[in-house]
């Protein structure tokens, strides 16, 4: 059949079926005369190996077609009641060709039999039949076992996010210094103090809960960020700025838990902050498919927390696995730009 398309086994499977395939049609082509010599059996295999060989090639042009037409492990069937036929056809006028070239050609001792060209055509659309199951039987055992391999990736990727995100959520420094921020609040502004206690509940509840989900609406990581920057901006004041602008359509649209976690934590974290200097942050999404992070760049030339880029690289990861899109980073103007793609609602595994 098609070489390259089944399977990355089809050449082998192809290979191991063909020899006893033509061995056994050239001895319903020729009968018993062409294995009168060793010379006969080599020169009839060959000879109808290389005709074979050159015929099946259409035969893979049409389960291209036909692959694309149909080309779900779902549609297995549909693909083989549109192959089998055209392939039956192909079989009737390649084994007719076969006779034709013996008889014409005369390159062997022995002429094919008239009286078996009926039978000929039968063998060979019955071994076009076990041909077809075959290779798709072991196409779909690849593809299971590849899912079952993209399946055990994802899960060891959540498996990390959820290591990463338990360490966020007892960052002691993390919490030593929102401790710190608010024992300041409550000796100057009880109501501020209250109102930072209660922003960084919001913050570790958050934190506590959504490693347990797939996706999660925008709207609840933008309410995470929210707090999350209220807290930073508490504690280092006008060193940092930052805006939101994110329209109704975007909120409803999905993406991995703790992304923006991650990604504010790599850009506090990486960056140099100053009153003089402000670090800049603007999230926005327009109703598109992804998620603008916007933040101006203070190299730091000494980072304390090494697990920051790991988390980043780890969410990446994520939506590789997820077949959701790259997520793209970009500098340029003194600023870095992170598009992270959104989910709609009907999203699911792909």
């Amino acid at each position: 059949m098609a070489l390259k398309r089944y399977s990355n086994k089809e050449p082998l499977v192809f290979i191991w079926v063909m020899i006893p395939y033509i061995i056994f049609l050239n001895l319903l082509v020729f009968g018993g005369c062409v294995y009168h010599s060793l010379k006969l059996v080599v020169q009839s295999f060959l000879y109808t190996g290389l005709f074979m060989f050159a015929i099946y090639f259409f035969f893979g042009i049409v389960a291209t077609f036909i692959q694309k037409r149909f080309p779900s492990a779902g549609e297995m069937f549909k693909r083989i009641a549109a192959m089998l036929p055209v392939f039956y056809l192909l079989n009737c006028v390649a084994v007719s060709m076969l006779f034709y070239l013996y008889n014409w050609l005369q390159p062997l001792a022995c002429n094919p039999r008239p009286g078996m060209l009926g039978w000929s055509i039968l063998y060979a659309c019955i071994m076009s039949t076990i041909i077809t199951f075959i290779n798709e039987g072991v196409a779909n055992w690849e593809a299971w076992k590849a899912s079952i391999t993209e399946t055990e990736q994802l899960k060891n990727v959540y498996q990390r996010s959820r290591v990463l995100g338990l360490k966020g959520q007892i960052n002691p420094h993390f919490l030593f210094n929102c401790f710190n921020t608010l024992s300041g609040l409550i000796q100057e502004n009880t109501e501020k103090a209250e109102q930072f206690l209660d922003e960084m509940t919001k913050v570790h509840r958050y934190l506590l809960r959504s490693d347990e989900e797939l996706l999660v609406p925008l709207e609840t990581e933008m309410k995470f960020a929210a707090s999350y920057l209220y807290l930073a901006k508490e504690r280092f004041g006008v060193a940092i700025q930052y805006s939101i602008d994110i329209n109704n359509q975007s909120m409803q649209k999905k993406l991995p838990p703790l992304s923006m976690q991650v990604i504010l934590e790599n850009i506090i974290y990486t960056n140099a902050l100053s009153k003089s200097d402000p670090l800049s942050i603007i999230i926005s999404a327009d109703g598109g498919d992804s998620l603008a992070i916007v933040n101006s760049i203070h190299e730091k030339i000494v980072l304390q927390n090494y697990d920051i880029d790991d988390g980043l690289d780890n969410l990446i990861n994520k939506y590789q696995m997820l077949n959701a899109g790259n997520v793209t980073i970009q500098e340029k103007d003194n600023k870095r730009i992170l598009l992270l793609p959104l989910f709609d609602d009907k999203a699911v595994l792909s």
